[in-house]
């Protein structure tokens, strides 16, 4: 019954759907897995799959050496959707809105010189 309310909420997410709409579906997923990470757990995670990006952009680039013999079976935006899954937990266990939160920043951005 939790998993077909989780794939109910999941198709409501569409390509007019916003960062705040993903944001709570993040959050209902969280708790309908029964996942209670800590932040500092979700962070760790994070941190590993910012590797696996790392890893993947090396095989999908190929101008960097790796290990040949090892097969990776990674997609490079399936590991950006995990670190965007990840990002929006961490915030969410801090009551971040993400949305707010860039725009916040991005106003202090647009107002620096760069070089």
């Amino acid at each position: 019954m939790k998993k077909e309310l989780l794939v109910n909420e999941f198709n409501k997410i569409n390509t007019n759907s916003n960062l705040n709409e993903i944001q709570k579906y993040i959050t209902k997923m969280m708790e309908i897995n029964g996942f209670n990470n800590t932040p500092l757990e979700l962070f760790c995670y994070l941190t590993e799959e910012v590797g696996e990006l790392a890893k993947e952009i090396r095989k999908t680039e190929k101008n960097m050496d790796m290990d040949i013999t090892k097969e990776y079976e990674s997609c490079l935006k399936h590991e950006i959707a995990d670190i965007f899954i990840y990002l929006l937990a961490i915030c969410n266990s801090y009551n971040i809105d993400l949305l707010e939160a860039f725009k916040e920043k991005e106003k202090i951005n647009l107002n620096r010189d760069w070089k």
